[in-house]
């Protein structure tokens, strides 16, 4: 018995063994997932706009009416996924209960991208201990900032490292079940953002690929007919329904003009930013490990990763530099292949090494490069919105006093790590945990860098444009509304209202206004009795009227609820305009040009305008009136008109106040009726 029990125990040790790691690594998982609820629940509100407006529209109306509308307008819009998996959330109560679902949703689901960059690492033979880190690093690049975001990233990134792994499984063993897997991945990748069709090009590129380094091309192209057949289906069909149907809301993607030397700035500086996202130290072992996979494979599991990286970031780079934001920084669209260089990298160590010198050659000329494109030239405010690692050096520019002294501090910390990731290649067992070790230090402190920029200003939005209660519009119970935005509106402000008030059902324009995004706007004309007219039809119901740029004044409404820069105004049958003075700021700054617009009763307009001008401190204002030219205090107008009634105002030098340029302050103008104003 004993002889037995003792033959039993390292069987039993064996079958334990597993079931101890796979638990491990689910703690793990789960803790991963409760940090990152705890980073993503400090956004006070939504400040990534248009985008997060529209996926929450998108979300809402799938729950509600169960067909995908933005304000009651079909969207045309093909990445349906996250609206789809996120749409029961918002049925969970208030807004903000929603809001926070689809926080943690988007949460869980980034945090499962570690299992599809474990399991890929694994496949092509590195070491569990390395496997584990990979897996650590695909949680911890910078763009998990986005699993916080109302957007479809936090979703698509699992589906995206799925769709390689599953592909070059396809692509080394090419059995049914891979093939199929790679395909329903790929899909559901596409589904989340459509910018992945690109996926299904860049299989058949590693086809290809593969087939010609082995030189037996037909042979491979036989092994893949099933997903060279449905890939084939899928793009005929894409092209029809485009040609029958366009490409509704991406229908500027069909004019793209790039000069070869823009095309090239814009792939080199994505490039750079995602290197330094990579964890900076990592690049040149994971250069020579792509190409020691092309070149000397080792197995065709190796061969089939170093084509789909190669061919996945070149696709992802290219689609960066050509559409969208291509004069900003795009990390947000290519931030996916950064697991595939941290492989790649562990490709190389596994190795031993080789090529030393060569690896040294490439770590020092990552020196050159950081003192050749230092970041703090492209982290600026507005120019760097799709790309968290720059958020994270402007973070470090507030903390070390300016982006000059943080493009020195990364420099310096850029140039420490090359030469360490040099001096590496001569210590292999010490190096590889070394540079993994730093990459987990520069990529968690970019994450944390990006995040607390992000809570910063996401709170300071929420002081900007939200009243305490953000559902404002909702709360006052008038029912449907529609949102007017007026001149110089700011889209991001009229988003927010958006964002948080379901009631908001309509957009519509002022002359001279802007809509806030591309979807669906109503543009007004102004009748000669100050009605706002659609079309010929004038606008009824509750309207929360645009003020940060154009004092308004209704006539047959009254406001009666209010947030910083708009007013929810109920009317009393049609609302008209009583007067509208574009050009004069909600507190009450001017700027350039503007004017003073009346509209008048039945009866005409017949009495005086008051209102008081000053000068900036420290500046004298010349601020011409119609005929008039004021320098400041009180203004009398007279106002005698059977129509609409207006005059123009024009400034001179004008200063920077609050990142505004102003020229002078102008009190709210008075209207009071006089008929003796006509008769004088």
């Amino acid at each position: 018995m004993s002889t037995d029990a003792a033959s039993l125990r390292p069987a039993l040790k064996d079958a334990a063994l597993p079931r101890l790691r796979g638990a491990a690594l689910a703690g793990a998982l789960g803790a991963a997932f409760l940090l990152r609820l705890v980073l993503v629940w400090s956004r006070a509100t939504p400040n990534y706009f248009p985008d997060e407006y529209l996926y929450a529209a998108l979300g809402r109306s799938l729950a509600g009416l169960g067909v995908p509308s933005v304000r009651g307008h079909a969207a045309h819009f093909p990445a349906l996924l996250q609206p789809l998996l996120t749409a029961a959330a918002w049925r969970a109560g208030s807004l903000e209960t929603g809001y926070r679902l689809v926080q943690a949703l988007g949460a869980a689901a980034f945090t499962l991208a570690a299992v599809p960059a474990y399991l890929l690492a694994r496949r092509v033979g590195l070491a569990r201990g390395i496997a584990v880190a990979i897996a650590g690093l695909a949680l911890l690049v910078p763009d998990g900032l986005y699993a916080g975001f109302v957007l479809a990233e936090p979703f698509a990134y699992p589906l995206v490292l799925g769709a390689v792994a599953a592909g070059v499984a396809a692509l080394a063993r090419p059995s049914r079940r891979n093939q199929l897997l790679f395909l329903l991945l790929a899909g559901l990748a596409a589904f989340a953002r459509t910018q992945f069709g690109v996926l299904a090009a860049c299989f058949v590129a590693g086809v290809v690929i593969v087939g010609l380094r082995e030189r037996s091309l037909r042979r491979t192209l036989r092994e893949q007919r099933l997903p060279l057949a449905c890939i084939g289906l899928a793009a005929a069909a894409a092209v029809t329904l485009a040609a029958v149907r366009g490409l509704g809301y991406y229908a500027s993607a069909g004019h793209v003009h790039a000069h070869p030397a823009a095309l090239s700035k814009a792939i080199g500086v994505n490039l750079t930013v995602l290197m330094y996202a990579a964890g900076w130290v990592l690049v040149p072992g994971a250069v020579l490990g792509l190409a020691l996979a092309l070149a000397r494979p080792r197995t065709r599991v190796e061969l089939a990763l170093g084509a789909l990286t190669l061919v996945t970031s070149t696709a992802l780079l290219l689609e960066a530099a050509l559409w969208g934001d291509t004069g900003m920084v795009q990390e947000r669209y290519v931030f996916y292949v950064l697991p595939l260089a941290a492989i790649c990298f562990g490709l190389y160590a596994s190795r031993g090494w080789p090529l030393r010198r060569g690896h040294a050659v490439l770590a020092l000329g990552l020196v050159l490069l950081a003192a050749r494109l230092p970041l703090s030239g492209y982290s600026r405010p507005g120019a760097d919105d799709h790309s968290p690692l720059l958020l994270a050096v402007q973070r470090l520019g507030m903390i070390v006093g300016g982006d000059a002294t943080a493009a020195t501090v990364i420099a310096a910390v850029a140039t420490v790590l090359a030469f360490a990731a040099a001096a590496a290649a001569w210590r292999p067992r010490l190096g590889t945990p070394v540079l993994l070790a730093l990459a987990f230090l520069v990529s968690a402190g970019a994450l944390a860098g990006a995040s607390d920029f992000d809570r910063l200003n996401s709170a300071a939005a929420h002081r900007r444009y939200l009243p305490a209660d953000r559902s404002w519009v909702d709360h006052a119970g008038v029912g449907s509304a529609t949102l007017v935005t007026a001149y110089g509106g700011r889209p991001a402000d009229a988003e927010e209202q958006l964002f948080w008030n379901r009631s908001l059902q309509r957009v519509a324009v002022l002359p001279g206004g802007g809509p806030p995004d591309r979807l669906a706007a109503a543009h007004l004309s102004i009748g000669k009795d100050g009605r706002l007219l659609d079309g010929t039809r004038p606008l009824r119901g509750p309207l929360v009227v645009d003020g940060y740029s154009g004092t308004i004044e209704l006539r047959g409404a009254r406001p009666v609820a209010a947030a910083p820069h708009f007013r929810l105004w109920v009317p009393a049958g049609t609302p008209r305009l009583a007067m509208y003075v574009p050009g004069r700021t909600f507190d009450g700054y001017i700027g350039d040009s503007g004017a003073i617009v009346l509209w008048p009763t039945t009866r005409g307009l017949a009495g005086w305008l008051d209102l008081d001008v000053a000068a900036l401190p420290g500046t004298t204002l010349d601020l011409r009136l119609g005929d008039r030219v004021v320098h400041g205090g009180h203004v009398r107008l007279r106002v005698c008109s059977a129509g609409r009634w207006s005059i123009p105002f024009a400034s001179g030098a004008q200063q920077v106040v609050g990142r505004r340029l102003v020229a002078g302050h102008m009190s709210k103008p008075v209207f009071r009726a006089d008929p003796s104003a006509c008769r004088s």
